[in-house]
């Protein structure tokens, strides 16, 4: 494995721990503590979150990915979100 490689590798863990503490949130709340914990699921998705920005900008720095913030993308994916999100609510699989 290269160094390449072993990145792809950092970010896919990082994609599947975002994954895993928002499947926690949605099933206990994103304001739930584990007993014993300081930090919220809404907290540990922020951490998670930066901690994909940070192989992001590895991969970006190493080897000139140019991955960035595209605005008009994020907002269009928020269109699109909200459009399934009402189409949801006709089919009645989730609640308003």
């Amino acid at each position: 494995m290269n160094r390449v490689q072993y990145l792809l590798t950092k970010l896919a863990e990082e994609a599947s721990e975002i994954a895993q503490i928002a499947l926690k949130a949605q099933q206990f709340g994103l304001d739930e503590k584990l007993p014993g914990q300081e930090l919220t699921n809404c907290d540990r998705i922020e951490m998670e979150f930066n901690d994909l920005l940070g192989v992001v900008e590895l991969l970006n720095q190493e080897f000139g990915c140019g991955i960035i913030q595209d605005h008009v993308a994020i907002q269009a994916k928020g269109i699109k979100i909200d459009k399934y999100y009402q189409y949801s609510i006709q089919c009645g699989q989730v609640e308003e």
